[in-house]
């Protein structure tokens, strides 16, 4: 029997230098998912060290046969820049500058891919009225956007987005988006008016059948009890959906009944699903204890690399085939960058589930 054809693979991350935590743990992932795989051989190159323009030559005389990485945009720019670069590579961020060619894919953690997801999603569950929370910090801002783009997409109408701040002031401006505030201030005018004290509860506005939340996981823990309590009872719960960076692998650690109901979406890797690797998970919280939520989500695209690879022809052949990974359920779009599909979970009984949203093909 013939032995099998092996691969040298290039894996560029950066392994030293302010980045180095993020490059260990992709390198850690890719190292999980290659397990002593006698057909593929790994290279690891610091992209901290590497002159890009000599990168090349060192590849060929590694008889490098698909590359990894980089990781950072601005490497991911330097390795674009190098015309003599022609490997089949996977890249692991999308170039500010440089241009993307046939041999390139992209494996895309590009928040916006969940917000046009989510949109697409709940626009198809007979909601008509969504409100948008959303932080203030620029990545917030373009997910709520992202998602207020999609809605409008799909339904050709905009969902109003409320921007809050954090701290003392964020129950106020909740009332106010909610119209709780102007309620209040109807009842103080008739008590004022009227000597006779009413029983009266604030109302919420009524033309409201879904909120979407974009913020931190602290901000969500803080904004969703004021949402709570801020509903009328004599009003329909609205429903609270929420992105991924609102959920907290490790805050889920701590008491999350005031998170109770909301449903967000996640990667595989990060929720607890059939589609998780649960060994894999188990074994990387009993060395990596305190490992944080976005080192934990490089770690899952260093994991997804290695088998993203191997089906890297048939992606570029065939756009229909998905890869379902630990990031997410991956596709070829353009044949040049990989979009996720997350899967949904929610906020029950002070735990964690997976739910149903969706059909997945």
């Amino acid at each position: 029997m013939l032995p099998q054809f092996q691969q040298n693979i290039a894996v560029i991350l950066p392994l030293s230098g302010r980045q180095k935590a993020a490059g260990e743990s992709a390198q850690q992932g890719t190292l999980s998912a290659y397990n002593n795989d006698k057909n593929k051989k790994l290279h690891f190159i610091d992209s901290n060290k590497v002159d890009m323009t000599t990168l090349n030559q060192q590849l060929i005389e590694l008889e490098v046969n698909y590359v990894i990485g980089p990781l950072l945009k601005e490497k991911v720019d330097e390795y674009l820049a190098q015309t003599d670069l022609t490997l089949p590579t996977l890249l692991f961020n999308m170039p500010n500058n440089g241009e993307l060619k046939e041999q390139h894919m992209v494996l895309s953690m590009n928040p916006a891919d969940e917000a046009i997801q989510a949109a697409t999603t709940l626009s198809q569950k007979d909601f008509h009225h969504p409100i948008i929370f959303s932080q203030k910090d620029n990545v917030s801002k373009r997910i709520a956007q992202t998602f207020a783009n999609q809605w409008h997409k799909i339904t050709g109408s905009t969902p109003e987005t409320i921007y809050v701040n954090g701290g003392a002031t964020m129950q106020n401006e909740l009332k106010d988006s909610l119209d709780v505030s102007s309620s209040q201030d109807r009842i103080n005018n008739l008590d004022q008016r009227i000597r006779q004290k009413i029983n009266s509860e604030a109302r919420n506005r009524r033309d409201l059948d879904m909120i979407y939340v974009v913020g931190s996981p602290n901000e969500t823990r803080l904004l969703k009890p004021y949402i709570d309590v801020n509903i009328s009872p004599f009003s329909n719960a609205i429903p609270i959906f929420a992105s991924s960076r609102s959920h907290s692998d490790n805050a889920d650690k701590s008491d999350s009944r005031d998170l109770t109901g909301l449903q967000f979406t996640e990667m595989p890797w990060i929720l607890p699903s059939k589609q998780q690797n649960l060994p894999l998970k188990q074994l990387t919280e009993t060395i990596w204890p305190n490992r944080s939520d976005s080192l934990q989500r490089i770690f899952a695209m260093g994991y997804d690399s290695l088998p993203l690879i191997d089906k890297f022809l048939m992606f570029k052949q065939y756009p229909y085939i998905r890869h379902y990974g630990q990031t997410g359920i991956l596709k070829l779009d353009n044949n040049t960058v990989l979009t996720r599909s997350l899967l949904w979970g929610s906020y029950q009984r002070d735990k964690v589930q997976e739910i149903a949203m969706e059909k997945t093909d």
